[in-house]
């Protein structure tokens, strides 16, 4: 049973979307679907904490990045952005 909710932005949507690797796009998929075991697949899933901004991880996959906040309060994780990894950064 899933200990949390996972909501994704649109912007993540959309950007898996228009990806044209399709084993690249099942791999951020399933990445995103396995954030509902919170936290025991931080630990397989290589996630890291982002410096300076609080309860925000980043996931690698490939050159690639998921960014994700979490809620403990409402057991639920926002994905907040997914992108390269030059532009995922700046925005």
């Amino acid at each position: 049973m899933p200990k949390y909710k996972v909501v994704a932005h649109r912007r993540v949507h959309k950007f898996i979307s228009e990806l044209k690797d399709e084993k690249l796009r099942n791999m951020i998929k399933d990445a995103i679907v396995k954030l509902e075991n919170y936290p025991i697949t931080l630990r397989e899933m290589d996630a890291e904490k982002i410096k300076g901004l609080e309860k925000t991880f980043r996931i690698r996959i490939r050159k690639y990045r998921i960014l994700f906040h979490v809620d403990k309060t409402e057991k639920t994780i926002y994905v907040m952005h997914a992108e390269i990894r030059k532009k995922v950064y700046k925005s």
